[in-house]
């Protein structure tokens, strides 16, 4: 099988999430059913096996993404669990000596439908989306800006209420998932698109 992208208009940002959401590769050691699992999206507590996982999924070979310090404050996670806010924003900033990505990964792995992930594909993709194409090799940059997060973050929460779930393989992918894993595959793919136009 080949895989052809090509730019083309959707009709919805449902029809943009089914084109895109398709060319994600999943990660066969950590597929996205095992994160969803741990990732507990539905409700309750973590242990650190979750915590374990959840860090490994995002960020396997980074030394910097050790997830002992989160597990060592486990039950405070686990009270912030679905919460927005100062106190989110405040208990991932201690978590963040390697960035906003990791902040931001805190703040989604404690309540996942009001932060999204962060990372270069996501926001390369905001960028596309955004108009702001020209930005997109300032990436690097972009990454590490608050503001640029808090901009994707009410972008993302807007857009996630017109993305259905969907079911495969007997795992429900709620659609913040969904919208992620289409963010990631097109931000992915932002150096072809922007050179086939």
């Amino acid at each position: 099988m080949f895989t052809v992208l090509s730019t083309k208009a959707c009709n919805s940002l449902g029809d943009l999430v089914e084109y895109w959401e398709q060319l994600y590769e999943d990660s066969k050691q950590h597929p996205d059913s095992e994160f969803l699992a741990h990732l507990k999206w539905k409700g309750g507590k973590f242990t650190a096996d979750d915590i374990r996982y959840l860090f490994g999924w995002k960020y396997r070979p980074v030394p910097s993404w050790n997830p002992r310090p989160v597990i060592k404050r486990l039950r405070e996670l686990n009270e912030l669990r679905f919460k927005e806010g100062p106190s989110v924003a405040e208990f991932a900033r201690f978590f963040s000596k390697g960035g906003l990505v990791k902040r931001f990964f805190v703040c989604h792995i404690i309540n996942p439908r009001k932060y999204p992930v962060w990372d270069q594909y996501v926001l390369k993709a905001h960028l596309l989306i955004s108009g702001r194409e020209h930005e997109v090799d300032q990436t690097s940059k972009l990454i590490q800006d608050e503001s640029e997060y808090e901009s994707y973050r009410i972008d993302f929460n807007h857009w996630v209420t017109q993305v259905p779930s969907k079911t495969k393989d007997s795992t429900e992918y709620p659609p913040f998932r969904r919208l992620d894993r289409a963010l990631f595959a097109m931000g992915k793919y932002s150096q072809i698109l922007l050179h086939s136009t």
